[in-house]
């Protein structure tokens, strides 16, 4: 009976996402034939390249190849016919800075040693359903690559165009990160992914200038595409990079450091802006903005700014943007997502920021972008990385962002899929809509060229000449049933039903629950994660709980905050910081008794534990 339920909950939804295209289907027999697999007929087409609008047009697929794009009132024969309606058809959009770690993860240590078939379907979720064709993954841990180097060679119309640069190369002694390798030998490294497949090259910013130099060499020789995510003064600067071949570059805010030193301006640059030392993310992607309107208010700065735009310009050189993040630290944007989605959020972390410095972080996003056009005006190409969870999602926002700084439309368009598509060495198949391209398309409800607005429109996305139909996501259809069901029944349902289901998507609906509220669901399905998967590194995350708890408390949700903050004493019965946690809210809720017994245990697990003591002495004062 559950599994009938299932299966009808899945043709439901597939109905309903076929019924929002106008859809005609051939009736196929042994009489009919035709040579073209799928027309799009009567649309608006956006080339690229050229940045050409085509009206009144047809465009012919046969298997996933466009042969053919005709004027619309041709009449014509094929399997599958869209009707456009005038719409506008774009290339598939092209992300060349995701990572696949990003999307999967509540925390880096829940990160699997190696993958399956199962985690692919992650992309498409997170990337094909907005219209996103083609990523580059850049940086992964080298045991993923003999699964996604599988993936990079199998195209498939169910999936976006997936490409890897394998682990991020630094130097010898530089305390690599999971998606970071140390290269002993340059030449033995770059060769050694060169064997496998693997065209793309990571540069990362703890690369040492004689390493990068022997890395550039090698890979240039191999024919191989370099991309460098520079940290500049004391390191390999952008300029330096350029001198050694370096055409590619990671993160607009990456120039910063390879014009000014931060050892000597970071703390003027606190200074300046009344900040403290930051200790998130969140303070480091809103001191990446303040850093342009400091250089913007001194005119050496800015100067030497402008000379590097022009050095790029003058080296064809391409820079990734990665604006999304930065602009959803200012809450400029529709939606919140960050480099690290741990601990869990779903705004920017600023709890000793005033509101004047929250308005100059909105100001500095001004900045950032002012000066964002100036390098595209100046030459350089831009192109789209997101570099963050919502890849799909923040493409889309990205574009948003690029209207506001006054890119227009077609600028827009062709940074999303043309510029991409030259930066990856990819232009002779994918980037533009021409015949002889790989039909990988974006048809538009409605158009942004009537307004910037209908970036966010819906959208029908053909994927290898196949219209995509998004699968019903397992997390959505989860939290469906456990609000119908109930927790221990709907985990029952789930375990029979859903074959290939990720730990990861059980992650993240536990964590839905916890962050509503909800903790007595959430802990149920992550005592089921860990019956289920024994061999999972951690499910019960420290931080991420006490995120989730203080925003409990800040939504006045006290009951459920104190939940999760005995959670965390019961899961993590030995840092003192849990039983801080578990004191200050108990404080807080007026429980001063059960505060100083959980205070006392917090000083009796760490002596030196200063808060705990302080915190003690008020309470004990009140007696």
């Amino acid at each position: 009976m559950k599994r009938n339920f299932f299966i009808l909950v899945l043709l439901l939804l597939a109905s309903l996402a076929i019924s929002q295209i106008e859809v005609r289907r051939k009736i196929i027999n042994d009489n009919f034939n035709p040579f073209y697999d799928l027309a799009i007929q009567n649309v608006t087409v956006f080339e690229s390249e050229k940045q050409e609008i085509l009206k009144h047009k047809t465009i012919l697929i046969k298997q996933d190849t466009i042969v053919a794009i005709v004027n619309a009132d041709n009449k014509i024969d094929a399997r599958v016919i869209i009707e456009g309606r005038g719409r506008l058809v774009t290339s598939g959009f092209i992300d060349t800075h995701v990572h696949l770690h990003q999307m999967l993860s509540v925390s880096p240590k829940n990160l699997p040693k190696k993958l399956d078939h199962t985690y692919r379907k992650k992309l498409s979720e997170k990337i094909l359903s907005y219209g996103t064709t083609t990523v580059l993954d850049m940086g992964q841990p080298e045991s993923w690559m003999p699964e996604t180097i599988d993936w990079q060679k199998e195209a498939s119309p169910n999936y976006p165009n997936y490409f890897i640069t394998g682990a991020a190369m630094i130097s010898k002694g530089n305390n690599p990160a999971f998606h970071h390798v140390e290269v002993e030998n340059p030449v033995e490294k770059v060769s050694q992914y060169d064997s496998i497949g693997n065209n793309y090259i990571k540069l990362y910013s703890r690369l040492k200038a004689d390493d990068m130099a022997s890395v550039v060499k090698e890979a240039t020789k191999r024919g191989m595409r370099m991309y460098a995510h520079t940290e500049g003064i004391g390191k390999v600067t952008i300029s330096e990079a350029m001198e050694m071949g370096v055409k590619h570059f990671e993160h607009f805010f990456t120039i910063l450091p390879s014009i000014l030193d931060y050892s000597v301006h970071w703390d003027l640059m606190e200074k300046r802006f009344g900040l403290n030392p930051y200790n998130h993310i969140d303070d480091w992607s809103a001191y990446m903005l303040f850093f342009f309107e400091y250089i913007k208010e001194k005119p050496e700065l800015e100067e030497k700014l402008l000379q590097l735009l022009d050095r790029m310009a003058a080296h064809n050189a391409t820079i990734s943007t990665t604006i999304h993040v930065l602009a959803a630290a200012a809450e400029e944007t529709a939606f919140f997502s960050s480099f690290n989605h741990f601990p869990v959020r779903d705004k920017p972390h600023f709890p000793d920021y005033t509101s004047v410095q929250k308005l100059a972080i909105k100001k500095a996003l001004k900045t950032m972008l002012m000066y964002l056009k100036i390098a595209h005006d100046k030459g350089i190409e831009i192109r789209i990385g997101t570099d963050n969870r919502e890849v799909g999602r923040s493409m889309i926002s990205e574009f948003m962002l690029l209207y506001k700084a006054g890119f227009s439309v077609e600028d827009i368009l062709q940074i999303a899929t043309w510029n991409g598509a030259k930066a990856m060495r990819l232009e002779d198949d994918l980037g533009t809509v021409k015949p002889g391209y790989k039909a990988d398309l974006v048809l538009f409800d409605k158009n942004p060229f009537d307004n910037h607005e209908n970036f966010n429109a819906k959208k029908t996305i053909i994927k290898g000449g196949k219209v995509f139909t998004p699968k019903p996501s397992v997390v959505s259809y989860t939290i469906g049933v456990i609000e119908k069901e109930g927790v221990v029944k709907a985990m029952e349902i789930i375990d029979v039903n859903i074959v290939d289901y990720e730990v990861f998507e059980l992650l993240e609906i536990g964590y839905h629950f916890l962050s509503i509220g909800k903790v007595k669901d959430g802990e149920t399905i992550l005592n089921f994660i860990m019956k289920k998967f024994p061999d999972f590194q951690e499910v019960y995350v420290e931080i991420a709980l006490a995120r989730i708890g203080s925003a409990l408390m800040s939504q006045n949700l006290t009951t459920e905050s104190v939940a999760i903050f005995e959670l965390i004493t019961e899961k993590f019965p030995k840092s003192f910081l849990a039983f801080n946690y578990l004191g200050q809210v108990y404080a807080i809720t007026g429980k001063h008794k059960d505060a100083i017994i959980v205070y006392k245990k917090a000083i009796a697990l760490n002596p030196k534990n200063k808060f705990g003591i302080a915190q003690l002495k008020k309470l004990e004062m009140k007696k």
